[in-house]
């Protein structure tokens, strides 16, 4: 009991209590859901907005070092009319930013998956994230060109959808329409631009099939 007590009192120190406690009371989440929000943090979420976290931990500019400096700003910003459901522990560490769109959906099936150091997730469709996924540093994911070739505006967002337990190196770039199946592992620096078979390692620009059958821990 005194370890919990302890433990509680040490976090409240460190995080962005005013913020926490502010959208603690908005969203009255569920009594099983942990929310916090470290210093250096940028969170805005619409009214018009659907922000729900229905278990587990989920944490905005956490650091893997407690004595580490957060130089960089995190930012989680939910558009209106937009979706975010996260259903299990989702950590965004320090410089990690996800942005929903209006009309968008996003998805994260928590289980331990995290979005690394100056990582973005850009949703303006539909991205759904499995449990237990790694993405590395600097990685860029979105579902969206953002602008139209020949005015076909039917092929600017297509939705991507990265199963359970994926590794996303560092420097990579994911692109719409893309699917990784579970147990993938993309290779630092790669461009994803077409689907990922399942325990399958792939690399380059664009990305391809290096190795098959793979288990990565």
């Amino acid at each position: 009991m005194f370890g919990k007590i302890k433990k509680r009192v040490m976090l409240s120190v460190k995080i962005d209590n005013l913020t926490t406690f502010c959208c603690w009371m908005r969203f009255k989440f569920p009594r099983n859901v942990s929310f916090h929000i470290y210093p250096n943090s940028i969170i805005n979420i619409s009214h018009n907005s659907v922000f729900r976290i229905d278990n587990g931990e989920f944490v905005v500019n956490d650091s893997w070092f407690d004595d580490r400096a957060r130089r960089y700003k995190s930012e989680l910003r939910i558009d209106e009319n937009a979706t975010f459901i996260c259903e299990g522990d989702f950590k965004l560490f320090q410089g990690a930013s996800i942005y929903v769109a209006p009309n968008a959906k996003l998805v994260l099936k928590g289980g331990w998956s995290f979005l690394n150091t100056n990582s973005t997730l850009n949703c303006f469709n539909y991205i759904e994230i499995g449990k237990g996924c790694s993405i590395s540093d600097n990685v860029s994911i979105q579902d969206s060109d953002n602008h139209s070739i020949d005015g076909d505006e039917s092929k600017v967002s297509a939705p991507i959808i990265i199963k359970d337990h994926v590794w996303i190196g560092k420097n990579v770039i994911i692109l719409k329409g893309v699917t990784i199946g579970e147990g993938a592992v993309v290779g630092a620096g790669s461009i994803v631009t077409k689907d990922v078979a399942p325990k399958s390692v792939v690399a380059g620009n664009p990305a391809k099939v290096i190795r098959e059958n793979v288990i990565w821990e």
